[in-house]
């Protein structure tokens, strides 16, 4: 099978078990972005908006005009999204230099993790495809296909802000490892997708009176979207909401830096204060799976180094973001199965730094006989 087909196959079958939990994940019991996302479907324009997002007109532009129930595409697009970003992460995954199976490791953990999974259960937003764009033009940017990366980066951002930066991201990679004329042009592209979305922030707010009034996110100075986010949940609410975004990974992730890849390793720091600087300005708990294109190779490198132990944590952090992401009624299974993918994490995490460090004293060994 070629590679062309494999990803296919491999979107399909992400696609089908995606569209399984969408069906099945009851419509959220609060009041969500729903009315302004319908709003400007129907409308292109809602006049004197000023919630954070009537800016993000993307998606309810091409979704509006499409035949069908409006919660019905929304879903669709929820579960395209995903799967297309599990794929992309899969191809990134490879471009960092990890294995096949350690890229399917990744690539089914972006698909079934928190952030992609709670989109399957509030629909109306823009995060699937941001989910999608940052893998795919990491990975673009990284190959060296800058016009594509920074055409999806100009087209993005007219659905959210976020489309811009992994351009940046790139650009601060390409300068750390001091090739500078890639990293110019990719900080040109990466100013052009923010001038986009300059220029269209400014015409909705001069030409049709958007503002942002109506979102602490833009209360820079305020704390942002932060404090108030903290304001409202109890530390033992923060304390659940931060785990649940990642889980497991929290344990994977750190020790699959000391094992990772030089480049996976510079990328992931860079991306820290971009993860930083959107915790502040959205809810935290959300945001921070911006960056789920590189936690999960991260936490990819430990559960290669075990493939039947990664495996079982796999499923059953699957199966516990089932009931936190796209909140299935399975309290009790998802509270057994979130804590058992946590203990599997730590096993797998002792033998792959056992393992690691058991190479090493081979590798010095061999160093030593030879040059006795």
């Amino acid at each position: 099978m070629t590679d062309g087909r494999r990803q296919i196959a491999h979107f399909a079958a992400l696609a089908l078990c995606l569209g399984a939990i969408a069906w099945a994940s009851p419509l959220p019991q609060r009041v969500t972005d729903r009315d302004v996302y319908e709003a400007t479907a129907a409308h292109g324009v809602i006049y004197d908006c000023s919630d954070l997002h009537c800016f993000r007109v993307l998606v309810p532009w091409i979704l509006g005009p499409l035949p069908g129930a409006s919660i019905v595409k929304w879903k669709v697009y929820a579960v395209v999204c995903n799967a297309a970003a599990a794929v992309a992460v899969f191809g990134l995954s490879l471009t960092f230099g990890l294995s096949r199976r350690a890229a399917w490791f990744a690539s089914v953990g972006s698909a079934f993790g928190f952030g992609a999974l709670y989109t399957l259960h509030d629909v109306y937003t823009s995060d699937p495809l941001m989910y999608l764009l940052g893998p795919l033009i990491t990975n673009e940017l990284l190959l060296g296909r800058l016009a594509l990366a920074a055409a999806l980066g100009a087209i993005g951002v007219f659905a959210k802000e976020f489309a811009a930066a992994p351009l940046y991201l790139g650009t601060a990679c390409l300068a750390f490892e001091r090739r500078w004329l890639p990293a110019a042009r990719a900080l040109v592209a990466a100013n052009a997708a923010f001038i986009v979305w300059l220029l269209l922030t400014l015409t909705l707010m001069l030409r049709f009176n958007y503002t942002y009034a109506g979102s602490a996110s833009a209360d820079l100075a305020g704390g942002g979207n932060l404090v108030g986010w903290l304001h409202r949940q109890s530390p033992r609410g923060v304390a659940a909401a931060m785990f649940n975004e990642f889980g497991a990974l929290y344990v994977l992730a750190p020790v699959g830096f000391v094992l990772a890849p030089r480049r996976l390793k510079i990328v992931a720091l860079l991306s820290l204060p971009i993860a930083a600087l959107f915790a502040y300005v959205q809810q935290p708990d959300r945001a921070f799976w911006n960056v789920h294109f590189l936690v999960l190779p991260l936490a990819a490198v430990v559960l290669d180094r075990s493939p039947a132990l990664g495996i079982l944590t796999l499923a059953m952090f699957a199966v516990g973001n089932l009931r936190v992401g796209a909140q299935l009624p399975i309290a009790w299974l998802g509270r057994l199965t979130l804590g058992a993918s946590v203990l599997l994490a730590l096993a797998a995490s002792m033998m792959a730094l056992r393992a690691s460090r058991g190479a090493r004293g081979e590798m010095r060994r061999v160093g030593t006989a030879v040059s006795g």
